[in-house]
């Protein structure tokens, strides 16, 4: 009888810190699909990317956040933080500026298409934020800046990305889908900077 009952215990105790583990790592981490191109090059169509639920003391310039849409709260958008509470923002000749200073974003797809950004001061607990594809990306330049209550949390890594074809409907023997295939692969477990 001793030994089922160590057997059990034995049995029992790593699963009752797995599952504890499992719930703990829920309600810190989620994972999302990327449905858009308007994070291009830093997130592709498909991408799975793992976002970590709470901030040590908020979003900070240049990490990619996920948050609720301001327009319609049951909508959940990814792009990055640009402007930060308090920060004067602008745009010259198609670039952010931040008081002044020409932004450095080497993260954005083509520079010099930001287009034009109102002379604003960010409010406070808000934050400006930009897709790195600003040709294709509605953010804070149309429907203004995202209150702090809406962010859920940073965007960590890519997780996976599941394999889509270029402009249409994947065929056997079609190299441009199996080149994109290959570039699938590569982005896993990739570090979103």
């Amino acid at each position: 009888m001793l030994r089922s009952k160590s057997l059990l215990r034995t049995i029992l105790q790593p699963m009752a810190v797995a599952i504890g583990l499992a719930v703990v790592a829920r309600a810190v981490l989620h994972i999302y699909a990327i449905p858009s191109a308007s994070m291009v090059p830093t997130l592709e169509i498909g991408d799975q990317i793992v976002v970590t639920r709470y901030f040590r003391s908020g979003p900070e310039r240049g990490q990619v956040i996920v948050f609720r849409s301001p327009l319609h709260p049951n909508e959940l958008m990814v792009k990055r933080v640009i402007g930060l509470p308090g920060d004067h923002i602008d745009s010259r000749l198609g670039r952010v500026r931040i008081g002044g200073y020409t932004l450095p974003e080497p993260y954005v797809l083509r520079p010099a298409t930001s287009g034009a950004i109102d002379s604003q001061i960010v409010p406070a607990n808000a934050y400006y934020v930009m897709g790195d594809n600003r040709e294709s990306s509605l953010d804070s330049r149309v429907w203004g800046v995202v209150p702090h209550e809406l962010v859920i949390g940073r965007a960590e890594l890519v997780l996976w990305s599941a394999p889509h074809p270029i402009g249409g409907e994947a065929f056997a023997g079609d190299g441009e889908s199996h080149a994109h295939v290959r570039s699938a692969r590569a982005r896993f477990f990739k570090c979103i900077d």
